[in-house]
């Protein structure tokens, strides 16, 4: 088969069902990190609660590497095992709309927002790498060294934070997620969709110009 050029490759993914030109960051009920009101971190994310606002998506730590924080990194330059770890991102979700169904269906997700992929492409988001567990953590051998090493342990932290392991107990390659390194800090005219239920229209309409960013409420896609 011919290599797919860059434009043939946009082409295919608008063409097809199961692609979407949309990253967003759904809010989840049952997140720790919420206290139980998912409506009151979106107000803080729009900044809503300042004057001035001031939007931003903060980090948090993800990834593999963020639950291996013991883990050594092979640093090139000092020739040690003295690397930086580097596992803080904001994270989002390539789904469809029936994706996005999904989510809201299984985590009881609300509120989010949505913006274009190429936008967040061009600041720096990249899709997950998903690598299996026994390829990350598979044994490596040093000449002269005493001890052997794992993959992992040579990985460099620019990919930290795009890392998540695929073993019996966890599989998120479903997320088709895509990530920020650190904090992310974005305009309402960067937004797209803002996500929550019509009854909360009033509150976030304020970060409405011209009828931008659509408000849309996850419930409207049972009649999608």
């Amino acid at each position: 088969m011919p290599k797919t050029t860059n434009m043939i490759a946009r082409e295919l993914a608008r063409l097809s069902s199961d692609c979407s030109f949309l990253l967003t960051h759904l809010i989840r009920k049952s997140d720790d990190k919420n206290n139980g009101n998912p409506k009151n971190v979106l107000r803080s994310i729009l900044g809503l609660n300042n004057n001035p606002s001031n939007p931003i998506l903060k980090a948090s730590l993800v990834g593999w590497y963020a639950a291996a924080a013991n883990a050594n990194i092979y640093n090139p330059l000092t020739g040690k095992f003295d690397g930086k770890h580097n596992s803080s991102a904001v994270c989002f979700t390539e789904s469809t709309l029936p994706g996005l169904k999904a989510h809201r269906d299984i985590f009881e997700s609300q509120y989010g927002l949505a913006f274009d992929r190429d936008l967040l492409f061009q600041r720096g988001a990249n899709p997950c790498l998903n690598i299996r567990n026994s390829i990350l953590k598979e044994s490596i051998d040093l000449p002269g060294g005493r001890f052997s090493k794992s993959v992992f342990n040579f990985i460099p932290s620019q990919l930290h934070p795009f890392i998540n392991i695929i073993n019996e107990s966890f599989d998120a390659t479903h997320e088709r997620e895509w990530r920020h390194v650190g904090d992310m800090p974005f305009k309402y005219e960067d937004v797209l969709f803002v996500f929550c239920p019509v009854k909360d229209f009033s509150t976030f309409s304020l970060v409405q110009s011209a009828g931008r960013p659509v408000l849309f409420d996850l419930a409207w896609l049972d009649r999608v």
